[in-house]
């Protein structure tokens, strides 16, 4: 797919907001044909990159999640093209969870997988952090950074689902958040397993405030 067609539907406003377009007007921004543009909107939408509402005076448009996710890879990789690669950083305070890290992560199923794909084995529980405001848009991106696939698996009693998993760093120490493949799993709060328990390292408590910076993978 081509990207260019993405990017000038996001200039003209479609990026978190709808716009009304002809594809003779589209064509324009394309110095292409209608006939042309008609067929990059079509394929933009066959992609599930755009979301499409024909009307009388042409259509309306919104580049969907799965664009966003598209135009913000792009985006990294011009980062990394012109060195302006910044650390990607989220902060948050550190909260209790359910108590459920613990059982998860040390399900056999999962552990292997974490040991062999991401090179450590994890302590017996997650250390759990509400993210900022800041931080909770930012966490949307993590998809554009690339991230371990761990599979779900059947243990002939019950099914339990993939994660995915974005490595990341704190004061030094390799871990990695981890977020289940559900519904309605919260933005506002991650997950992070390590090989040490990272309460105690970083000597923290509830309330506490901790910075996690994300590795590219």
């Amino acid at each position: 797919m081509s990207i260019e067609p993405l990017k000038e539907l996001a200039l003209i406003g479609a990026l978190g907001s709808t716009v009304t377009i002809t594809s003779a007007e589209f064509a324009r921004c394309l110095e292409a044909s209608p006939q042309t543009a008609s067929r990059k909107l079509q394929t933009l939408e066959q992609e599930s990159m755009i979301k499409r509402t024909m009307i009388p005076n042409g259509q309306e448009i919104t580049i969907t999640e799965q664009g966003i996710l598209t135009l913000q890879k792009e985006y990294l990789k011009y980062q990394q093209i012109f060195g302006d690669d910044e650390e990607i950083r989220l902060t948050g305070a550190v909260c209790t969870g359910l108590g459920e890290g613990r059982y998860y992560v040390t399900l056999t199923g999962y552990l292997q997988q974490f040991e062999r794909e991401l090179g450590f084995t994890p302590f017996p529980g997650t250390f759990n952090i509400e993210l900022d405001p800041w931080s909770i848009t930012a966490r949307k991106r993590l998809d554009a950074l690339g991230f371990v696939d761990v599979e779900g698996f059947d243990d002939g009693t019950r099914t339990f689902g993939s994660v995915k998993c974005f490595k990341v760093k704190l004061d030094g120490v390799n871990g990695a958040i981890i977020i289940p493949n559900r519904k309605n799993y919260p933005d506002n709060i991650i997950e992070i397993i390590a090989r040490v328990n990272l309460r105690e390292h970083l000597n923290v408590s509830d309330g506490d405030e901790v910075k996690v910076i994300l590795c590219r993978t």
